[in-house]
């Protein structure tokens, strides 16, 4: 089943020489010598046996396509396909609704996460601000000699310390999460940037 998803550019090469590449790459039999003007070549992935196709016309002077659903595939094919080619500028059209689908989740979680911390910080800034202040009261009562009022205060404290210690430890776990997020949002413009060659990668 050929896939829908996958890059499209412009190589502006005789589809023999993609062909040869093809052969040399993905060890062709013989019986693939016959090439006409349009290459249609089908395989499959043997990281997760999705089918991969790779199809090029002479339309627009070499017109390519690589159909596979995963973006990483297509584009360490892509990359290998321009080094033997000697191609050293390409802008490509990519087309990837699941993968795309999948990286504006992790940016929502990257939204969600950071807003979370930001609550979490404001509030651990309000309880860090009320201990200052049980602190304060507890020592006045001290100096006062009411003993009930600071024993009052310093058992306030040591629930509200037990209280930072919890939001400090839902903030670590805020932080982690929000650190592989963006991880994952680091992976996901690496493996698009991979799908052009030259300056274009930068964009």
């Amino acid at each position: 089943l050929r896939p829908t998803s996958g890059v499209t550019f412009v190589v502006r090469e005789r589809t023999k020489r993609v062909h040869l590449w093809l052969q040399d790459t993905f060890f062709l039999g013989a019986n693939s010598d016959n090439v006409d003007e349009v290459l249609d070549q089908g395989f499959l992935s043997l990281r997760d046996q999705r089918p991969l196709w790779i199809r090029m016309t002479a339309e627009g002077g070499g017109t390519v396509q690589i159909l596979t659903e995963d973006m990483e595939l297509a584009g360490e094919v892509l990359q290998e396909l321009c080094a033997a080619l000697s191609v050293t500028e390409l802008e490509s059209v990519a087309d990837f609704p699941q993968e795309m689908e999948a990286f504006r989740a992790i940016l929502q979680k990257v939204d969600d996460f950071n807003a979370a911390r930001l609550q979490l910080t404001a509030d651990m800034a309000d309880s860090s601000n009320t201990a200052k202040t049980l602190v304060i009261k507890a020592e006045d009562a001290r100096l006062l000699g009411n003993i009930k009022a600071m024993r009052a205060a310093y058992g306030q404290l040591y629930t509200l310390n037990g209280s930072l210690l919890g939001e400090y430890n839902k903030r670590a776990n805020n932080h982690k999460h929000l650190l592989e997020a963006l991880k994952e949002v680091n992976q996901m413009i690496q493996k698009a940037a991979r799908l052009r060659v030259g300056t274009a990668q930068k964009r």
